[in-house]
């Protein structure tokens, strides 16, 4: 298939009342086994209102209140909307139809709908959704096309392509660790080092480069994430002296080496299953931040990390994430 007839595929799926974690187990069915290759949260749009009322529809006249009502329930935060990617593979379409199935046997959508799209429409599709992200008055995340138009210093911008669905600095958990990260700024220097451990796009490491200039091993359990990070890297460095730094399969991780600040941006299962290596990573007087929590999560967390003094916690929406220091 040439990239001119090239198609991807999106699933959108509208959620009514449910709760996260039946959404996160949603995203994690959808990644390990139906192949998806991203997946965006986005607020109700009007089409969708419309497409969830159906017939009650309107568009003049007077209005019934119970509609008035039901629309403003649409509208509020009880309506949630996921926009599921599928582009790798041989049959994108076949893949997304699978899913698309799956999802309404669970019968807990308000609505579920399948559109296949040209692959030329791939970049405006995402550049509908994504602005510069504001994180601190020194550290702004970018999107590549933006990268010229930018008047920041370098240090200050961390750039990224965001079509990918592997972090982009707009989802709540990859905000809290870069916010946790310039709390902890003036506590590092470029005599230190970094893991970012489930790195997926590399934003979190490529912030400490940009601020720090140190070396960071980026780890992943994907190879398309890990591709994902070396074109951010290659986007905000251009071939400039990266030494130390290192792109490393989980697979082949060595942990021979131990670092002053660890970032681990993964869903809570992991954090448990992967306890002992993130520990072993981490020196003396050094820092590791934890993301990928559901707010609920993080009592359990902090109890499993008991070995680390817990410093703060910081909330956005449903997700938290934790700082602690090895003492």
């Amino acid at each position: 298939m040439t990239v001119s007839n090239k198609t991807f595929c999106e699933v959108k799926v509208v959620f009514n009342k449910v709760s996260r974690e039946k959404i996160e187990d949603l995203n994690y069915k959808a990644m390990g086994e139906y192949g998806c290759d991203g997946v965006q949260e986005f607020s109700i749009d009007e089409p969708t209102v419309d497409k969830i009322l159906g017939e009650r529809a309107y568009s003049g006249g007077d209005i019934p209140f119970s509609v008035i009502d039901e629309v403003d329930g649409v509208a509020s935060n009880d309506y949630l909307s996921l926009v599921y990617y599928f582009y790798e593979g041989e049959d994108t379409k076949s893949t997304a139809e699978n899913f698309l199935s799956y999802v309404k046997e669970l019968k807990i959508t308000a609505l579920v709908e399948l559109a296949e799209k040209p692959w030329d429409d791939w970049n405006q599709e995402w550049r509908k959704h994504y602005s510069e992200i504001f994180v601190h008055d020194e550290l702004v995340v970018i999107p590549e096309w933006e990268k010229e138009n930018t008047s920041r210093k370098d240090s200050e911008c961390v750039f990224i392509y965001p079509g990918m669905g592997f972090g982009t600095g707009e989802h709540q958990t990859t905000y809290l660790c870069l916010k946790h990260f310039m709390d902890v700024l003036p506590e590092l220097n470029k005599e230190d080092s970094c893991l970012d451990f489930g790195c997926g796009s590399g934003i979190l490491g490529i912030a400490a480069i940009k601020k720090l200039n140190i070396p960071v091993v980026f780890c992943d359990i994907d190879p398309l994430a890990l591709n994902n990070c070396l074109q951010n890297l290659e986007l905000n460095f251009e071939g400039g002296d990266l030494s130390g730094t290192s792109l490393v399969s989980r697979a082949k991780f060595q942990n021979d080496k131990k670092h002053k600040l660890v970032f681990a941006n993964i869903l809570e299962n992991v954090l448990l299953l992967e306890k002992d290596l993130l520990l072993e990573s981490l020196e003396d007087n050094g820092y590791l931040i934890i993301s990928g929590l559901l707010n609920n999560q993080v009592e359990g967390i902090v109890k499993e990390y008991s070995e680390l003094k817990m410093l703060s916690t910081l909330v956005k929406d449903d997700w938290s994430a934790v700082l602690f220091k090895k003492l």
